[in-house]
């Protein structure tokens, strides 16, 4: 028997039932409210036009986090390993703000709210956010919706109209580790640390470590051969990043002598527990385990409470591998080698790739510099007031 369509509530309110379609051989209906029988009729009308449109009604999970969950699932084998993690982090930012919130409900200005608060502030790192990112965000903030509203999950993108990207922060040059922070890899045990010290003083790219070989380490003569490189999205290897990716990089006697002390229980350099290419995921963990250890070792906790160290924030200035690989081209300039033997150490295929590195070290020497000449004059035309008043007492 068809359900009445229109009914009065206690409250005063006129409900009316649509049928949306039926599920599990039963008829669904969805009930609209209005204070008036032409408000719940128009609302009425608007549900019936979604349905004549394919919007799907009758899906019973319709939040965000639900949709966001299976927007991942659809990108994880189509795109890069490096952007799926993006896509991961910048959308979960927006799942911790939206979460249960129903799609239909979030509107542009919600939105826009969203991403100027992480502009102000980022989720992950407290601090401004950089332009780069916050297109990022705003990239996949479209997309995700662009996904939703392909599935019929809601009627159109709220983000059809005009969404203005926050300007950020502009972007920073990758700031080299301290010497602290070196002395930090050097001086603390972790299963990461065998990446950092080759990373550190050989700067090779992090696919290249992990098709290093021993047979490619030459610790009579000190060089390394630099010939492959592991692709993670397809799991296997490949030739280097560009045609000077292929060369021969100098090892430096203290990793000489760091590496002279590493079991060789795998034909790999730096493998998997189980003697095979580590995978992205496991870099991944293995990297963060590795930042965990250092905060919790270098961290200043005062007034911590010594038994929830586990539960500690985040302190020290964590870095990535490709940090390890700017310091290695960091501490090549500051030795002194020329841009040229720079390029070919680093693989760089284009020259102009290390002169930036190299110039925009050169500016920053040049401001330490100036600081420096700034202190000099202001002690002198201190010693030199002090002088004159010395005079002047006589």
């Amino acid at each position: 028997m068809p359900k009445k369509s229109n009914t009065r509530r206690s409250d005063g309110r006129i409900a009316v039932q649509v049928y949306i379609g039926m599920v599990d051989g039963k008829r669904k209906y969805k009930t609209v409210y209005g204070k008036t029988q032409k408000e719940a009729e128009q609302k009425a009308a608007e549900l019936r036009a979604q349905l004549h449109r394919g919007v799907d009604l009758i899906s019973t999970d319709r939040t965000f986090i639900f949709w966001a969950e299976r927007f991942l699932k659809t990108k994880k084998n189509s795109v890069s390993v490096g952007w799926y993690r993006c896509l991961e982090q910048r959308l979960g930012h927006f799942t911790d703000r939206f979460g249960d919130s129903e799609l239909s409900k979030i509107r542009l200005c919600d939105v826009q709210a969203a991403l100027d608060d992480f502009a102000a502030c980022n989720p992950y790192s407290g601090k401004p956010t950089s332009r780069k990112t916050m297109i990022e965000y705003a990239s996949v903030i479209k997309q995700f919706f662009k996904f939703c509203a392909a599935n019929r999950i809601i009627d159109r993108s709220p983000l059809e109209d005009l969404l203005t990207v926050p300007a950020g922060e502009p972007s920073k040059h990758r700031d080299a580790l301290t010497a602290e922070q070196r002395e930090w890899i050097i001086n603390t045990p972790h299963r990461a640390q065998t990446a950092a010290m080759i990373m550190l003083y050989t700067g090779l790219r992090r696919g290249e470590l992990t098709a290093l070989l021993w047979s490619d380490v030459d610790l009579t003569a000190k060089t390394i051969t630099v010939n492959k490189s592991y692709s993670y999205k397809a799991k296997s290897l490949k030739s280097t990043k560009t045609a000077a990716g292929t060369r021969f990089v100098p090892i430096p006697d203290v990793l000489a002598d760091y590496l002279r002390t590493l079991p060789k229980t795998s034909m790999l350099v730096f493998p998997n527990t189980d003697g095979s290419y580590l995978s992205d995921t496991s870099w991944q963990k293995l990297w963060d385990s590795y930042m965990r250890v250092l905060n919790r070792k270098y961290g200043n906790f005062i007034g911590a409470p010594a038994d929830k160290r586990k539960a500690l924030p985040m302190v020290i200035d964590t870095f990535t591998p490709h940090c390890l690989r700017h310091t290695y081209a960091t501490m090549l300039y500051d030795a002194g080698v020329d841009v040229l033997t720079a390029k070919e150490f680093l693989g760089h295929s284009d020259i102009k790739t290390t002169l930036s590195i190299y110039t925009h070290l050169s500016a920053e020497k040049s401001q330490s510099d100036i600081g420096k000449l700034n202190q000099y004059l202001q002690s002198t035309a201190k010693i030199k007031e002090e002088n004159a008043a010395k005079k002047s007492a006589f």
